[in-house]
């Protein structure tokens, strides 16, 4: 059971079916898909850096078939605050590079992990190797996550590469168009890249750590990293400035089908409810575009508490897993139809993340919501 999460935490969004017969896709969707994700290629920007507001900037990945996550990038009068680290050193080094080269030249002073996942934490050995000065934040709960989990999700993540790559080639050979093999070229050359990366590679683990709250203050503004209770992970952190209303959420808020199976599907909302009592006026997500209101916070909240009454209903009712994956829908699912939060959120998986599979992304993600409140629902 280890194993079955920790691959679904790894790869869902781009495996999903890849491995297990993906021969029913449409062409027009895959071709669609390898062209969004088929920049950058090596040596080229990683992210798009926007500003938004004074000393406040949002670095949003580009998609990667081994997921990086955004950056917040907070700029005080003397240095500067990054939070979350991406996937891999050289994607951290490469953020840094364009911090510098499009923000500002001052030196890196804070890390902070707002959680202990893969996609957000193992960019810390750059900011390492770059500044001795250089301190990471995190929780408490976060850092003993990364203790316990680190090696062992970057061991899963380094052995499923291969397999990646396997697939690829065999839909390399199968490709009909120049743009589809130039496509599926790019993907081999992210994995092998990330596989020759990280199979020596060592977590770093931070050197901050709190209970609920940490401050960096500053003549500019002031920065809370806080724990507002279990969400995404045990200890997830939001980074709220004050004086600029705007908050980094990690992957508390994001703009696509959350991942759950880490997560605590009860307290999620409840966790959602405290960051909104800040009042930010910007939130920037740990996945998909910047969040210029209250808006779609509001509305995975929502999708998080209405898809759990559903499974939880099911599960008392002793309905088994596989019955709720066929039941329950997304067109049954109140919440995703509201506002178009449902094709808000497709949309984003398609622009912003790279998948192949049997269905969509937004399929996957959904069947795998389903399962992981199922498995999670009395998690302690």
């Amino acid at each position: 059971m280890h194993n079955h999460v920790t691959r679904r935490d790894l790869f869902g969004q781009f495996l999903g079916g890849i491995i297990a017969g993906a021969s029913v896709l449409e062409a027009g969707y895959l071709r669609a898909a390898w062209a969004r994700s088929q920049r950058p290629a090596g040596g080229a920007r990683l992210f798009d850096i926007q500003k938004v507001a004074d000393g406040v900037y949002f670095g949003q990945a580009h998609a990667q078939v081994l997921t990086n996550c955004n950056a917040a990038i907070f700029v005080n009068s003397k240095e500067v605050i990054v939070v979350d680290a991406h996937s891999k050193p050289s994607a951290a080094a490469s953020l840094v590079g364009q911090i510098r080269k499009e923000v500002t030249s001052k030196p890196v002073r804070y890390l902070v992990n707002t959680h202990f996942h893969w996609d957000h934490t193992q960019g810390d050995a750059a900011y390492r190797a770059a500044s001795s000065k250089v301190e990471i934040i995190a929780s408490d709960a976060t850092k003993q996550l990364l203790e316990q989990n680190a090696r062992n999700r970057l061991k899963d993540s380094v052995d499923g590469v291969p397999q990646i790559i396997d697939a690829l080639k065999v839909r390399l050979a199968k490709a009909s168009t120049p743009r589809e093999r130039e496509s599926y070229q790019e993907q081999i050359r992210q994995a092998q890249a990330y596989l020759d990366e990280m199979k020596s590679f060592t977590p770093e683990l931070p050197d901050i750590t709190f209970a609920k709250s940490y401050e960096v203050k500053d003549s500019a503004f002031d920065l809370h990293v806080e724990f507002h209770g279990r969400a995404h992970t045990a200890g997830d952190v939001a980074v709220f400035c004050p004086q600029r209303r705007a908050v980094a959420s990690g992957d508390a808020i994001i703009g696509w089908v959350p991942n759950i199976a880490d997560g605590y599907p009860r307290d999620w909302p409840r966790t959602i409810d405290s960051i909104a009592e800040l009042a930010p006026e910007r939130i920037l997500p740990g996945h998909g575009p910047l969040q210029p209101n209250r808006e779609r916070m509001t509305q995975m909240r929502n999708y998080i508490e209405e898809l759990t009454g559903l499974v939880e209903n099911g599960k008392k009712a002793g309905k088994p897993l596989s019955e709720l994956k066929t039941t329950i829908t997304p067109a049954s699912v109140k919440s995703l139809s509201a506002n178009g939060y449902g094709a808000y959120m497709t949309d984003n998986l398609n622009r912003f993340s790279v998948y192949v599979g049997s269905r969509t992304p937004f399929e996957d993600r959904f069947t795998g919501n389903i399962e992981a409140i199922y498995n999670n629902l009395d998690k302690a």
